[in-house]
């Protein structure tokens, strides 16, 4: 289906919060019909946990494009499709990020489902898990969600344990129950159920399924299915660099400094 409504644009400016309190920060609507983000910066790390849900969410069948935005402490970033409509997410819904950073998120730097498939490009996704609440990953497809990544970057700046002790022991309960829940009492027998957060960097479960090429990671430990090849420090440099230069510039306010230099100092 293709909607003959005009796309709703989201065009620059910040955003500090949901627009109600336990809320998103922007929901895309279906079937077919193409939602807009560019040029936005996401800032919610002054927003407490309990008070947020998605900073972008689509159902029903929803187009999402997202180009040169930032996304910076939401517990969870971005969540296509979500559960109520998958037939027409099946058939309908699709995403494309493009020269995004989503950083110190909790989770979902996408979390794709449903059928929806999503494509991202040139977009770096640094300490996924720093805003937690019950588990961290940063991308993940499931039930039938796919994630096509190409030049993008996938950083930690701490180790196995960054998240702490408590919410580290807290983040693998959490990632074995919902294994079990998914696969029943066989999950205890896969490796996979006992994944750190820090290190689900993108993954598929449930007939999800990701592609990865051209990617970045700075640790060995981070996870990423399916990535042929991996890219060295030297190539990911010119694909921050591409990034960088793609930025609005009120974006580097809220960061601190360009993307470049942030990921000089943090690779």
């Amino acid at each position: 289906m293709i909607s003959t409504a005009l796309p709703t644009e989201y065009r620059g400016g910040v955003c500090t919060g949901p627009t109600t309190p336990e809320g998103d920060g922007i929901v895309a609507s279906g079937p077919g019909h193409v939602t807009i983000i560019s040029d936005k910066v996401f800032d919610w790390r002054d927003v407490p946990t309990s008070q947020q849900d998605e900073v972008v969410s689509s159902a029903d069948g929803a187009t999402v494009r997202i180009q040169r935005c930032i996304i910076i402490g939401g517990i969870k970033a971005l969540l296509a499709g979500n559960g109520d409509h998958p037939g027409n997410d099946a058939r309908y819904a699709r995403w494309d990020l493009e020269d995004c950073v989503i950083m110190d998120a909790g989770r979902r730097c996408p979390e794709v489902q449903d059928g929806v498939k999503l494509t991202m490009r040139r977009c770096w996704i640094h300490n996924w898990g720093r805003r937690f609440d019950v588990r961290a990953f940063a991308g993940w497809a499931h039930r039938g969600g796919k994630i096509v990544a190409e030049d993008c970057l996938f950083t930690q700046d701490g180790g196995l344990f960054s998240l702490g002790l408590r919410d580290t022991v807290t983040d693998m309960a959490n990632h074995i129950g919902q294994a079990v829940n998914d696969r029943g009492l066989g999950a205890l027998l896969r490796l996979r159920t006992y994944l750190p957060g820090v290190c689900r960097a993108l993954t598929a479960d449930t007939g999800g399924l990701v592609l990865a090429t051209r990617c970045f990671r700075n640790r060995p430990w981070i996870r990423i299915d399916n990535c042929d090849p991996f890219i060295s420090r030297r190539d990911a440099i010119v694909i921050a660099e591409h990034i960088d230069a793609a930025m609005p510039l009120h974006a580097h306010n809220y960061l601190g400094r360009s993307v470049l230099e942030l990921f000089y100092a943090l690779t």
